[in-house]
C-alpha cells in the first residue's frame, strides 16, 4: 500500500527528476543548492499529480477514496512547499521554471474547450516532457555558473532530451493498445519491433555524444555508455502487458542508478 502510494503520488518520478539534477551537478562540478532541490522535489510532485488526476485526465477517477484525499493533501502542501522554496532562488531560475510550467501547461491543457491537448500528439508529447525535463535538470540548476562551458551545457541538454525521450518509449509501448490511434505514438506509428531499432539507435547516439564535449568528467562516458544499455535493454523487454510497475518503476529508476554509478567513479 505504501509502496503504491509512492509511485501514484508521483514520489518516485520526482526523485528520479532530482537524480537527473545531481547527475548533472556532478557532471560539471556545480554546486547546486538544496533549496534548488527542494524547490523541484515539491513543485514537481504538485505538477505531476496536477497532470495525472486533474480534470483534464481520466486517471483521476481511478483513485478512490482515502487514496484520492492522500494524494489531493500531498498536492497540496507540495504546492506550498515548492514555492516556498523557489522564492528563495534566483530570479532567472524562476523564469525557467514558469517556462517550464508553460510548456507544461500546453502539454495538459486543452487548446480550446472540448478541443485535445498536445499530449494528444505522441511524438510531440515525448519532445515536450523531454523538454522540460531538461529545462529543470540542467539548465535551470546550471544557471550563472561562470565556470560551465556553453557548448558543454548544450552537448549535455541534447544529451538529456535522447535519455528522457528513451525514459518514456516504455509507457509508450505499454499504452500502445489504450491510446487513440490519432496519437501516433513512436509504437503505434512503427509498430513495436521499428520502435525497438528505433531505441537502440537513439541509445547509441546518446553514449557517442559524450566524445563532443570539451571536458568530460570522470566516469562520465562509462556511465553514459551504461544508461544507454540500460535504456536500450528496458525497451527490448517492454512490451503491452508488462508489470504494472516495470516502467513506472525499475525504468524510471535508471537516473538514481546513473547518478549513483557516477558518483562511486569519483570516489
Amino acid at each position: 500500500m505504501v509502496f503504491q502510494w509512492y509511485i501514484r503520488g508521483s514520489i518516485h518520478v520526482s526523485l528520479c527528476l532530482l537524480a537527473l539534477v545531481g547527475f548533472s551537478s556532478a557532471v560539471f562540478d556545480a554546486e547546486v543548492p538544496v533549496t534548488y532541490y527542494l524547490a523541484l522535489f515539491f513543485g514537481s510532485i504538485a505538477g505531476y499529480n496536477t497532470i495525472k488526476y486533474g480534470p483534464e485526465s481520466g486517471k483521476y477517477w481511478r483513485l478512490v477514496g482515502g487514496e484520492r484525499r492522500s494524494v489531493i493533501v500531498l498536492s497540496a502542501l507540495s504546492l506550498g512547499a515548492g514555492i516556498y522554496y523557489l522564492i528563495q532562488l534566483p530570479p532567472g531560475v524562476w523564469l525557467l521554471f514558469l517556462l517550464a510550467g508553460l510548456i507544461t501547461a500546453l502539454y495538459a491543457v486543452p487548446l480550446k474547450p472540448g478541443g485535445v491537448n498536445l499530449r494528444s500528439y505522441g511524438f510531440l508529447k515525448v519532445l515536450l516532457v523531454a523538454l522540460v525535463w531538461t529545462i529543470l535538470s540542467v539548465w535551470a540548476p546550471l544557471w550563472g555558473l561562470n565556470n560551465v562551458a556553453n557548448w558543454d551545457v548544450g552537448v549535455e541538454s541534447f544529451q538529456r532530451i535522447l535519455w528522457v525521450y528513451l525514459l518514456m518509449l516504455p509507457f509508450e509501448i505499454r499504452d500502445m493498445g489504450s491510446d487513440p490511434p490519432q496519437m501516433k505514438s513512436i509504437p503505434q506509428r512503427f509498430g513495436l519491433k521499428a520502435t525497438r531499432y528505433i531505441a537502440w539507435g537513439i541509445a547509441v547516439l546518446f553514449a557517442l555524444a559524450t566524445g563532443m564535449k570539451d571536458t568530460i568528467a570522470v566516469g562520465e562516458y562509462e556511465v553514459k555508455t551504461a544508461v544507454a544499455l540500460l535504456m536500450g535493454l528496458s525497451i527490448t523487454f517492454a512490451n503491452e502487458k508488462q508489470h504494472s510497475y516495470y516502467a513506472a518503476f525499475w525504468v524510471e529508476g535508471i537516473p538514481l542508478v546513473a547518478l549513483g554509478l557516477l558518483l562511486w567513479f569519483r570516489i
